[in-house]
């Protein structure tokens, strides 16, 4: 499996054989340029597959033959939306995980009371969401993840060590901190593209033709859309003779510390 140790050993390699060459057969300039070129792509790749696994472990499906999915839920709680998706899932008494931004968790205690009083789990998405967060510093994110964290456990007593990054996007920096917090970082399997498709057959299109066993659902608890997609996709899977479970059963971790 390719990481970056590994691809900067190959890459070194590379340059290393490009440059005795050279002490014998002049190379063209442009070939030391193309020397990069393949390891620069593939960081590139793993910062924005976070299936990809490069920098961490993440954990985005089951293998398993049981007819099995779990659920999941980014950016929340919304104080419009995030109710009526609750309501949803408590009608078909369908657990989830929630991974909650921590400036929304402390505008928002109640919702998040609620999640966890109806069983769901309450994850961790950073405490500010920042178009930029994957830039910060190792210590700026760790400082982040803590925060949501000790914001979660104020609400709900309990310690969250589910994490997904924002834009599940990965690096060495994101890796360090959730890695030293002792957090499970959680991708996904199945995008349901909430966020950009909002027409609602086409949304429904996407996830029936791409549903699978073990996957991990993502949907995204801020658009006027969802309760209605997510009623007719929990009918549409029900129908199909898939069950919910919840997201640490079907990965087989601990949700809490």
């Amino acid at each position: 499996m390719l990481n970056p140790r590994t691809i900067i050993m190959l890459t070194a390699a590379i340059l290393i054989t490009v440059l005795l060459t050279d002490m014998f057969i002049q190379v063209p300039i442009w070939i030391y340029a193309v020397t990069f070129l393949p390891a620069i792509s593939l960081f590139a790749y793993g910062s924005v597959s976070i299936r990809s696994g490069f920098y961490v472990k993440t954990l985005c499906s089951a293998k398993t033959q049981k007819k099995e999915i779990a659920v999941s839920f980014d950016d929340g709680p919304d104080r419009n939306i995030t109710p009526a998706v609750l309501d949803v899932l408590l009608k078909n008494n369908i657990q989830a995980v929630f991974f909650c931004i921590g400036e929304k968790v402390r505008e928002y205690p109640d919702l998040i009371r609620r999640m966890h009083a109806e069983g769901h789990i309450v994850g961790n998405h950073s405490h500010s969401h920042h178009a930029v967060f994957d830039l910060y510093s190792c210590k700026r994110i760790r400082r982040e993840l803590k925060q949501t964290e000790n914001l979660i456990y104020e609400v709900i007593g309990e310690r969250t060590k589910l994490f997904r990054p924002p834009y599940g996007v990965t690096n060495p920096a994101v890796a360090a901190a959730a890695k030293s917090l002792g957090y499970n970082v959680i991708g996904w399997s199945l995008k349901s593209k909430d966020t950009v498709i909002h027409e609602q057959k086409a949304l429904l299109k996407r996830l029936k033709t791409r549903l699978r066993k073990g996957d991990v659902v993502l949907f995204h608890d801020r658009g006027n859309h969802l309760g209605d997609v997510l009623k007719e996709f929990i009918q549409y899977t029900l129908n199909e003779n898939y069950r919910f479970v919840r997201i640490d059963k079907l990965l087989n971790i601990k949700a809490y510390a």
